[in-house]
C-alpha cells in the first residue's frame, strides 16, 4: 500500500486537527453570496438571484493557497448556510462554535434579510388539520420536501466540456427552446465558472514570483498551468480532472451549503484520464495516489456525508473495478480519517477486491467503506421505470439514498412514515380484534394510513418548493434540465422522484410476533391486559419481560418473526407504489431511520415488543439493539428475507461487530458470507468495529479517544461529538463476536 507524502501528511494533520487558517474565513462566502443576490436587484427572478450569488462568491471571495497543496480551492465550510426559506438558524450555531462573532452576525443577518426581501419566498402552504395532527403525534415527519443539497451531479460534463463548452450547450438549447431568464441564469453560472480557475491561476502566478526556492516556484507554476485550463476548458489529464472535479464540487456546495453533496462513482469518472496518463507514462501510480489523497483531504469535514462510490458494474453489466478502485481504498486507509466511501458489489465481485474493502473496514474501525448490493438495487431501480443502463450507474447520496448521478432529483428525506405507530393506533383507539389475523389486518390498515399521510404531507409542499427554490447550477449538471428548459426543482431532471423513510419495521415485527404468541396462541395474557400494561408504560416488569424475552425476535433467523418483518415492508412498498400512481408523483420506499429512531421513539407509546414509552426504536432494518444474539450469519439470514428489491431507495443495516471478527483469519470467511448474503438479497451492510469496553471508556474519558469513530446512522462520526443519547444507543447495540 502507498503512504502519504510529507506534504499530504501535513495537510491531513492540519485539517484533521482544525488548524487550517481557513477557519477564520467561515463568514466570507455568506457575505458575498447574499451581497450578490442583493446587488442583482428586484428585477430578476429567483434562479437568476441564486446564480448572481454564486457569481459573487467566485469573483470576490479570498483565494487561499496552502503550503504543500497540489489541488487548490478552499470550500469555506459552513454546512447548510443557505436555508431555503426556512430561516437562518445556522448563524446561531456558528456563534456557539466560535466561527463568527455576535457582531458579525448583525451584518450577516442584515444581508440575509435584504436578500430575502428581493427573493420573496411567499407564504408556505397550510397543511390540512388531519396531516398536521398526525405530524405532531409522531406518525409522520420529514422536511415537507428536500430541495437543498443532497445531490450527485453530472460532474463528468465539467471535465469533458469545461464551463465554456457548457455555456455553448446552454446557448444551443436556448435557441431551440426560446430565450428565458432561466437560461440566462445558467449562462451566468457558466461565465462565473470559467473565472474560478483563472483567479487561482493569477494568485499562484503571483506566488511563484515571490517563491523562496525552486521547488515552491515550480509547484506554484504547475498549479497555475492547471488552473489556467480548468474548469474553463476540458480536463487534459488526470491532475486536471481531479482539480476540475474539485472546483465543480465547490460550486455545487456554494449553491446551497455543504451537506450530502456527493461525488458519485469517482473510480469511473476519473479512470479515463488516469488510464491515458499511465499509457503515456506521464503519471505514476504513486502520483495518482498522491492526487487522490489530496482530494480526500479537501473533502474532509467533522461531519462528512460527501460520499464517493467505487466498484460495481458498467452500463453493459460488466464488472467495473479498476486501478482507481484499489487506489481509492489505499487512500482511504492512508488518510485514516472519516472519508465517506461506499463499495458496490454482488455475489460475483472479485473476491480479492471485496476482501481488501473489508480489510480497510477492520483496520480503520471507522465504519468505512460500506457496502451496497448491485443484485438488489439495479432490479429495484428498473422496477421503478429507470432504464437498465442508467440503473447500472446508480450511486448513493450522503448516507444510503440511491440516485442516478447527473440524471435524477431524488428528493431524499421528503417524508418519514413511523410505521410503529400503527400498532399504537390499533391498541389505543379501536375495538379489540378477536383473532390475530384481524389484529394484523387492523395494524396494516394503519400502516397504509400513515404512508398515505406522509405522502400527502409532502404533496402539499411540492408546488411551493418548485416555485421558490430553483437550482441553476444543479440544473446545469443534471440531464433533462437544459434540454427541457425546466429547473432541477421543477421536475426538469430525467428522473424526478421522492424518497420516503419507513421507520419502526423491526419493532413492529417483534410486537406482532409477541402478540401472536402470548395473546392469541398461548393465551397467557388478554389483549385488554396488554393494553392496560402499555397505557401504564409496563407497570408490571414481569409481564414486560415475558413480552421481551419469551417471544421470537427479528434478527436471529427465526421465520415466524422475520416473515412478519418482510410482510410489513412488502405491504408498505406495494402501497407506496399504488398511491404513487394515484397521486402522480413517484415515491421510492426507503426503510431507513437516519438518527430519528431516537426522536420518533420519544413520540411513540410503549409497544408489545417490550419497549417502554419514549425509548429509542430500532435503527432502520437492523434488529432492535440487544436482540440479535445468534451470530452474524443468522442476522444476515434475517436481513435477506426482506423484499429488498421493492425498496429502490435502499435499506440500511448497521452491524456491530467485535474487532476480532475482522482478524486476518476471519476475513476470508467474512468475505464468503458477504457474497452469499448478496446472492440471497442483502441490500446494504455497514460495520461498526469496536468493543463495548472501548465505547464505555470513551464516554467517561473522551480526551483519551479523540480519534474514535463509529457508524452512527448511515454516516460515521467521532464518538465524542455525539450527544449522550446517541452514545448510549450505540453502546447498547449488540456486538457480534462469531460468524
Amino acid at each position: 500500500m502507498y503512504k502519504l507524502s510529507d506534504d499530504n501528511r501535513k495537510l491531513r494533520d492540519d485539517v484533521f486537527n482544525i488548524k487550517s487558517h481557513a477557519k477564520s474565513m467561515e463568514t466570507e462566502r455568506l457575505r458575498w453570496f447574499f451581497n450578490g443576490m442583493y446587488q442583482a436587484g428586484k428585477g430578476y427572478g429567483k434562479a437568476y438571484l441564486i446564480a448572481a450569488g454564486i457569481e459573487s462568491v467566485i469573483n470576490n471571495a479570498t483565494v487561499l493557497i496552502q503550503e504543500g497543496e497540489t489541488i487548490v480551492g478552499h470550500n469555506y465550510g459552513i454546512q447548510d448556510y443557505y436555508c431555503g426559506g426556512r430561516g437562518f438558524p445556522v448563524l446561531d450555531d456558528m456563534v456557539k462554535r466560535g466561527l463568527v462573532t455576535p457582531e458579525e452576525t448583525v451584518e450577516l443577518r442584515s444581508l440575509y434579510q435584504s436578500a430575502c426581501d428581493i427573493y420573496n419566498w411567499g407564504a408556505p402552504p397550510i397543511v390540512e388539520k388531519e396531516l398536521a395532527d398526525i405530524y405532531k403525534d409522531g406518525g409522520i415527519g420529514g422536511w415537507g420536501i428536500v430541495a437543498d443539497n443532497h445531490t450527485v451531479l453530472g460532474y463528468e460534463a465539467v471535465l469533458q466540456l469545461g464551463f465554456e463548452g457548457l455555456f455553448t450547450k446552454v446557448k444551443r438549447y436556448e435557441e431551440q427552446n426560446g430565450k428565458s431568464e432561466w437560461y440566462e441564469s445558467l449562462k451566468l453560472v457558466c461565465r462565473a465558472g470559467c473565472n474560478l480557475g483563472l483567479r487561482y491561476a493569477q494568485e499562484t502566478e503571483r506566488l511563484a514570483k515571490t517563491a523562496l526556492d525552486d521547488n515552491s516556484m515550480k509547484r506554484y507554476e504547475g498549479i497555475a498551468a492547471v488552473c489556467r485550463n480548468v474548469p474553463r476548458k476540458p480536463a487534459a489529464n488526470f491532475r486536471e480532472a481531479v482539480q476540475s472535479l474539485w472546483f465543480a464540487h465547490m460550486l455545487n456546495t456554494w449553491e446551497d451549503g455543504i451537506n450530502a453533496n456527493s461525488l458519485g462513482r469517482l473510480n469511473q469518472i476519473l479512470y479515463p484520464y488516469y488510464k491515458a496518463d499511465i499509457a503515456k507514462g506521464s503519471i505514476t501510480k504513486q502520483k495518482a495516489f498522491d492526487l487522490t489523497c489530496a482530494l480526500w483531504i479537501k473533502l474532509y469535514r467533522d461531519y462528512d456525508v460527501q460520499q464517493s462510490c467505487i466498484g460495481g458494474c458498467d452500463a453493459k453489466g460488466n464488472e467495473a473495478i479498476n486501478d482507481l478502485s484499489w487506489l481509492m481504498l489505499d487512500a482511504t486507509e492512508a488518510c485514516d480519517f472519516i472519508r465517506y466511501l461506499s463499495v458496490r458489489y454482488d455475489e460475483n465481485t472479485d473476491p480479492l477486491f471485496l476482501r481488501r474493502a473489508l480489510e480497510v473496514v477492520g483496520r480503520l474501525q471507522k465504519g468505512i467503506p460500506f457496502f451496497f448490493n448491485d443484485s438488489v438495487l439495479i432490479p429495484a431501480l428498473t422496477a421503478k421505470g429507470i432504464s437498465l443502463e442508467d440503473a447500472r450507474d446508480y450511486t448513493q447520496i450522503g448516507c444510503v439514498e440511491t440516485v442516478i448521478p447527473g440524471k435524477s432529483n431524488p428528493h431524499p428525506v421528503a417524508s418519514l412514515a413511523n410505521l410503529l405507530k400503527s400498532i399504537e393506533y390499533v391498541l389505543f383507539s379501536e375495538d379489540v380484534p378477536d383473532t390475530f389475523d384481524a389484529f394484523k389486518d387492523a395494524v396494516f390498515r394503519h400502516v397504509k394510513r400513515i404512508i398515505d399521510s406522509a405522502y400527502r404531507y409532502t404533496l402539499a409542499f411540492i408546488p411551493y418548493a418548485e416555485s421558490n427554490n430553483p437550482k441553476p447550477y444543479k440544473s446545469l449538471l443534471t440531464e433533462g434540465c437544459i434540454e427541457s428548459g425546466k429547473d432541477y426543482n421543477a421536475q426538469g431532471a430525467k428522473y424526478d422522484f421522492y424518497q420516503m423513510f419507513f421507520l419502526g419495521i423491526p419493532n413492529l415485527a417483534d410486537s406482532l410476533a409477541a402478540v401472536r404468541k402470548l395473546v392469541f396462541h398461548e393465551k397467557k395474557y388478554t389483549l385488554e391486559a396488554l393494553i392496560d400494561q402499555l397505557r401504564h408504560n409496563w407497570s408490571d416488569e414481569a409481564i414486560r419481560l415475558d413480552f421481551l424475552n419469551k417471544a421470537p425476535k427479528y434478527g436471529n433467523d427465526q421465520d415466524d418473526v422475520d416473515d412478519i418483518a418482510a410482510e410489513i415492508m412488502e405491504v408498505g412498498c406495494d402501497y407506496l407504489n399504488e398511491i404513487s400512481q394515484a397521486y402522480g408523483y413517484d415515491f421510492h420506499a426507503q426503510p431507513f431511520t437516519f438518527i430519528w429512531m431516537i426522536d420518533f421513539g420519544k413520540a411513540t407509546a410503549a409497544t408489545p415488543d417490550g419497549r417502554r414509552k419514549g425509548e429509542v426504536m430500532a435503527y432502520s432494518v437492523s434488529p432492535m439493539q440487544g436482540r440479535d444474539f445468534s451470530g452474524l450469519t443468522a442476522l444476515f439470514n434475517s436481513l435477506t428475507k426482506l423484499p429488498t428489491k421493492k425498496a429502490a431507495g435502499s435499506t440500511s443495516a448497521i452491524i456491530e461487530v467485535d474487532p476480532q471478527l475482522f482478524s486476518e483469519k476471519n476475513l476470508q470467511y467474512l468475505m464468503v458470507i458477504m457474497q452469499e448474503a448478496a446472492r440471497y438479497g442483502l441490500c446494504n451492510a455497514q460495520f461498526n468495529v469496536v468493543n463495548v469496553q472501548t465505547l464505555e471508556d470513551a464516554q467517561i474519558n473522551p480526551e483519551n479517544h479523540r480519534n474514535l469513530a463509529v457508524r452512527v446512522s448511515g454516516f460515521s462520526q467521532k464518538f465524542n461529538q455525539l450527544d449522550k443519547a446517541m452514545q448510549n444507543h450505540i453502546i447498547s447495540r449488540a456486538k457480534h463476536k462469531n460468524l
